[in-house]
């Protein structure tokens, strides 16, 4: 009962956060989920065994926080596209502070910081855009990436629900037992019905929109969840942290997200919104 307790408040804090920072404005969501990347940045480092190294470990963290800082300015027209340019400049400067690195295996390591970035900063990155989007005149608004979240979490607790109650088949027994068949099928349903009700709760887009974004949702999501699962195995480790009491870690909590915004901003982008 104290565990059910203990999972319950801190969700709710989470969401209460997350939420909170969206309807706060751009500079609440900019800082929140910024500190969210470079938390998850963390855990993921910790997992892969270099977090003890601070010449490769520093450079990482500073050139995601370089990466999300410019894609919030670009994407809110407070500078010019081609400030993203700079981000050119992060490999250089970490492999020049690599050659005073007394490690013998910092390539390996230095693989590892940046597909880091890759992974996690560059998607959360890319939420900047959707917050600035062409639709709203590049304006903030929370409207799409809250709609998103919203569908991401509806996705996780159908499949949890039909999973735990009509789940027989596998889906993928080798990364991830308890996943099935049947609680796709039912995180599918619960999320596209969703989509209706995102359609007419934030507007903003079409309900042909909704409905994609939320197809979208059900396939990425159940990835983004797996390819974590998969890195947690290798790591031999049952969650990415504990710094989120019965949830685990920071990124055990934004895995499907780091799959589904991208191809969410690619599907809007291609749609011209």
């Amino acid at each position: 009962m104290k565990n059910v307790f203990q999972r319950t408040v801190s969700g709710i804090i989470y969401l209460v956060i997350l939420i909170g920072s969206l309807f706060l404005g751009k500079y609440a969501f900019g800082t929140v989920f910024l500190l969210i990347g470079l938390l998850a940045l963390v855990e993921f480092y910790n997992m892969t065994g270099i977090s003890g190294y601070t010449q490769t470990t520093v450079p990482g963290l500073v050139s995601g926080a370089l990466i999300f800082v410019l894609a919030f300015l670009v994407a809110s027209h407070t500078i010019s596209s081609y400030y993203l340019a700079l981000a050119c400049l992060l490999p250089v400067l970490s492999f020049i502070v690599a050659l005073y690195s007394p490690k013998p295996d910092f390539i390996k390591d230095f693989s590892t910081v940046y597909l880091g970035i890759l992974y996690i900063i560059i998607p959360l990155a890319i939420m900047n855009y959707l917050v600035f989007p062409v639709i709203n005149e590049h304006e903030y608004t929370h409207r799409i990436v809250l709609g998103i979240l919203t569908m991401v979490w509806i996705n996780d607790t159908g499949a949890y629900v039909a999973g735990s109650t009509l789940g027989r088949h596998k889906l993928f027994p080798r990364i991830s037992p308890k996943k099935s068949w049947e609680g796709l099928i039912g995180g599918t349903l619960l999320t596209l019905i969703s989509a209706l009700w995102m359609s007419r709760v934030m507007g903003i887009l079409s309900v042909a929109d909704w409905i994609i974004l939320a197809v979208i949702v059900s396939i990425f999501g159940v990835y983004g969840d797996l390819t974590e699962s998969l890195i947690k195995r290798n790591a031999d480790r049952k969650d990415s942290g504990n710094l989120i009491p019965g949830h685990g870690g920071v990124l055990d909590r934004i895995d499907s997200i780091l799959f589904v915004m991208p191809v969410s901003f690619l599907y809007l982008i291609f749609k011209g919104l």
